[in-house]
């Protein structure tokens, strides 16, 4: 974040701008929007400016000394550089129009929805990308939301007495932008919905806790669900594992309480117990839990268990599906799962035996199935077990030369991938092991991979037989 947004009370204020033409033309503008007391200075132009009364020269240093903050609004840079000089002599704030460098803060381009209203910065290297910006925003937040906020203006000052604390204020606000009450209000019955929302602050009822199951992808945070995204932002707690990337974190509420139950092969930091406890203790507290897992929850993410110990505690539970790994990992190399001259279905499972440990809990699967031609099969968790899963396969009819892709870090920039062939399969994985997650595609479609400048293969191409 190059500059941090701000944003600054104009009520009582006076704001002063220096400059000419359509430059100083479009700040008026945008500044008589505000409750601002507007002086302006436009040395050596007679230009009519609609609602104000300029001064026709340069300010003095007194003449600033009373104002919030200055505006210098040249196309000459000259010009604006002697602005510049006088307002650093009064020592006030300063924003010079398109010559960044010269001044100390930026306006950034604004969505006027009355008393909402939203920036968007670029810490004034880019203000057309910011206008841009601003148009798309522009274009998903409706003018009724002027409404919503003329009623929270309204409302806000009898909470601080009805709820003191500043959590149920947060509390009550989240429920109640959710309610009739907001419905009302965007369309214009503000009197109604203000009455309705203090009825409902004067008489709060106890929150009941829920958790969310939201499944974070495979790893690219565009590609996460626009579901997720919006319960990231409301959670109370974030209860996320290791295969959640700081780019999907990133977009999280900001103060939510964050636990990390990461967990690796054979290495749980949090037993999966202890997560069931930990989501039914925040849930009891009225919290909004969000338990973030990659992938999809329901595929080899041992949602099912958690939505069985989350049930058995009397706790509401809901679940918002990911892309799974296997799809994410297809799109990202191109590779087609199902293909109607080489595979007519998929199968996804899992390589990691239950509790890591293979010596005592074997992979029993039905090895004859996965072993049919023209069969693709995508395995979770299997580079551990890639000796096996060889083995198994061939020893039930899969050719030796079967190709195999190998997919680490899956949809992410640094996603490595290596070509080899069924036989070849753990001897490529001992010579260079993957260091993070990774996905094999086992079948005829994974030999329509095409490596790229950008994701040469690692392995020799394997050929379709």
């Amino acid at each position: 974040m190059l500059a941090l947004p701000l944003s600054w009370p104009l009520e009582g204020r006076r704001v002063v701008l220096i400059g000419t033409g359509d430059w100083l033309a479009r700040k008026l503008t945008l500044l008589r929007r505000t409750p601002a007391s507007l002086s302006v200075y436009t040395p050596d132009d007679e230009t009519a400016y609609e609602g104000v009364a300029p001064e026709r020269r340069w300010p003095t240093v007194e003449d600033l000394s009373d104002a919030t903050f200055v505006i210098v609004a040249f196309e000459d840079r000259a010009k604006a550089e002697q602005g510049a000089t006088l307002v650093r002599a009064a020592h006030k704030p300063l924003n010079v129009v398109d010559n960044p460098d010269l001044g100390d803060f930026h306006v950034p381009a604004i969505i006027d929805r009355g008393p909402l209203s939203i920036g968007v910065a670029t810490g004034g290297t880019a203000p057309v990308l910011a206008r841009e910006t601003r148009r798309r925003i522009e274009a998903a937040v409706p003018p009724s939301e002027a409404q919503l906020a003329e009623f929270a203006l309204r409302l806000s000052p009898h909470l601080r007495a009805l709820l003191p604390h500043v959590d149920e204020r947060r509390r009550f606000w989240e429920d109640v932008l959710e309610s009739d009450a907001a419905r009302l209000a965007r369309e214009g019955r503000i009197d109604q919905a203000v009455d309705i929302a203090l009825a409902a602050a004067r008489n709060p009822q106890p929150r009941q806790g829920v958790v969310h199951l939201v499944g974070a992808g495979p790893g690219d945070p565009e590609l996460l669900t626009l579901k997720a995204l919006r319960l990231l932002s409301e959670a109370d707690v974030i209860v996320y594992d290791r295969l959640v990337g700081d780019g999907i974190m990133d977009m999280a509420r900001r103060d939510a309480e964050r636990f990390y139950v990461g967990k690796a092969r054979s290495n749980h930091s949090v037993p999966q117990d202890q997560i069931h406890s930990l989501l039914v203790e925040q849930a009891r507290l009225g919290k909004r839990v969000v338990r973030l897992k990659g992938g999809d929850p329901f595929v080899f993410g041992r949602g099912g268990e958690e939505v069985e110990a989350l049930k058995a505690a009397g706790i509401e539970v809901h679940i918002t599906p990911g892309i799974t790994a296997a799809l994410g990992c297809a799109a990202s190399t191109a590779v087609p799962l199902t293909h109607r001259d080489h595979a007519q279905s998929v199968s996804f499972i899992t390589g990691h035996a239950k509790d890591g440990d293979f010596e005592h809990n074997p992979l029993a699967l039905d090895w004859e199935r996965l072993a049919a031609h023209n069969h693709t099969l995508v395995v979770y968790m299997g580079i551990h077990t890639a000796q096996t899963i060889s083995e198994k396969l061939t020893q039930h009819g899969r050719a030796a030369d079967t190709p195999v892709l190998v997919v680490e870090n899956g949809t992410r920039p640094d996603e490595v991938r290596r070509l080899t062939c069924l036989s070849d399969l753990p001897e490529t994985l001992r010579a260079d092991p993957p260091k993070g997650p990774a996905l094999l595609i086992i079948g005829e479609v994974a030999a329509l991979y095409q490596p790229t400048a950008a994701h040469p293969a690692v392995a020799e191409p394997a050929r379709i037989t």
